[in-house]
Parts: C-alpha cells; structure tokens; sequence
C-alpha cells in the first residue's frame, strides 16, 4: 500500500523518481524499488516523503486523512495551514511549496558537511551574485595578464638585449636571447589567466626536484660524526642540483607548451571569463 501511495503521491506533484531520490539522498534505484514493492523506506525516509509530499504518515500508509477542520465563528471560516518544509537560511521566509524548496549543502574542512535550505528567489539571486563575482574575476585574470606579462617581458627583453650587446656576442645568441624573452609573455599570461593547466603542469614537473634522501646510520664517535656531515652536505648539494634541474625543465617546457595554449586559454577568457580554475 506504501509503494502504491508514493508512486500516486510523487506523480501528483509531477515529479520523477530521480527528483524525488535528489530531495532524500538516495539513488533513483532505490525510490523505484519502493515503488514496486520489493523494499519499503526506513521510518526515518517515511517522515521525510511525508513531509515532501505535505502529508500526514496515516495519508501514506493508505488511511484516509481527516479532513481540514474548520471552524464558523460570526461568519470567519478557519483552516488548517500547509506545512513548513524549512526556513530559508538567507531571507528567513517559511517554505511552505516544494518547488520553492532548494536544499544547499556547506562544507567544512574536507571530511565534514551540513545542508540547509533556500527559497528559489534566494537561490537565484546567490548564484547570479556567484556569477557576476567569477566574471569580475576572470576579467582582473586577462588585465593583469596583458599589463604584467608585457611588463615583465619588456624587462627580460630589455636585459637580455643589452648583456648580449655590451659583450658582443655572436648573432645566433642574440636572436636566441630574444626569442626566449618572447616566449615569457605566452607563459606569463597563461600563469595570471588561471584557466589552464600550465601552472599545475609546471609546479608538477618542479616537484620532481625535491627528493627525501635515506636516513643515514652512524657511529657516535669523532669519523662517524664528520661522515654524516659529509654525506648530509652531498645529500644537500644534489639535491639543490636535482631541484635546479627539474625547474629549468618545467619552465622549459612551460615556455614552449603556452605558445599553443595561450591562444585558447585567451579566447576562453573573452568567451567564458567565470571559468578560472583558482576561483
């Protein structure tokens, strides 16, 4: 009997099953296992449909509901009113419809989380605000790629030209100098857009560098004492070598892969500035 009355309750209000598993926390699978019978829902569940539905648990199990009292007092008529599914937690309005009901969830810190409610005006007006702050902040993203890589470049350029200059080098090296002077503004405006993985790409190639050497064994006496010393320093010397090594390779590669990704990351700035990974 409880499987049919949800069936009729839910298809009333016009809703599908995955909206009804999306108001519970349960998969869509389940509520249609309720529906043909083969499961029933714990109480807990039964006083949450009961409450989405604005009915009472006997309504649900079959029984007939009593009907509205009302009461005729020098021609006032009273009614029962409809039930308060939450509270709004932004304006503090009585939900009383379940199409104005949004369940919002919070989180806090990366295990725990706790869910509320708004009304849909609420809502909107929250996410549009969301909206409009991502697009002022892929905006600041473009500005502050165009001013500071040009700026940056500009310099770079600048110091390359003239330490390559004053020392006479060879042509080859000029141009070389130059072309790498270049490439900064690419990857530069790729690191400030934040709409793209050259960043991530290049702290991760970065991280290789620093390795955790063995712990190391030794005897406490004078030779054991400078031996650990020893081998500490060597330990630290190769391992600002490997650190060194695996920053010139991630810019490296930083430099070349932003010459193909900086026309796309670009042209999403323009079309879709709300999308930048850091906001």
């Amino acid at each position: 009997m409880v499987a049919k009355k949800i069936k009729e309750l839910r298809e009333k209000a016009g809703m599908t099953q995955k909206n009804l598993a999306e108001k519970l926390y349960v998969s869509p699978q389940a509520v249609s296992r309720w529906e043909s019978g083969d499961t029933e829902p714990s109480t807990t569940t039964l006083n949450a449909i009961a409450e989405i539905f604005g009915v009472s648990l006997n309504e649900l199990f079959g029984h007939e509901a009593p009907k509205p009292e009302v009461i005729v007092e020098k021609e006032t008529v009273y009614t029962a009113t409809a039930p308060v599914l939450g509270v709004c937690e932004n304006c503090k309005k009585a939900i009383t419809d379940s199409d104005d009901y949004i369940i919002t969830r919070h989180s806090h810190g990366r295990s725990s989380s706790t869910t509320g409610c708004r009304c849909k005006a609420c809502d909107e007006r929250i996410k549009k605000k969301q909206h409009d702050n991502a697009v002022s902040y892929g905006v600041k993203c473009r500005i502050r790629s165009f001013v500071w890589s040009g700026i940056i470049t500009a310099v770079v350029l600048a110091i390359a030209l003239i330490v390559t200059i004053s020392r006479q080098m060879e042509t080859e090296v000029i141009i070389g100098s130059t072309i790498a002077s270049i490439l900064l503004f690419p990857f530069l405006s790729c690191l400030f857009l934040k709409n793209n993985f050259v960043g991530d790409m290049v702290l991760s190639i970065a991280s290789w560098g620093f390795v955790k050497f063995p712990g190391l064994i030794f005897s406490l006496d004078l030779d054991g004492i400078i031996w650990l010393l020893t081998v500490k320093l060597a330990f630290w010397i190769i391992g600002i070598m490997l650190a060194v090594v695996a920053f010139s390779i991630a810019i490296a590669l930083g430099l070349i892969v932003s010459v193909f990704v900086y026309p796309y990351a670009i042209t999403k700035s323009f079309k879709h500035p709300e999308k930048s990974e850091d906001f």
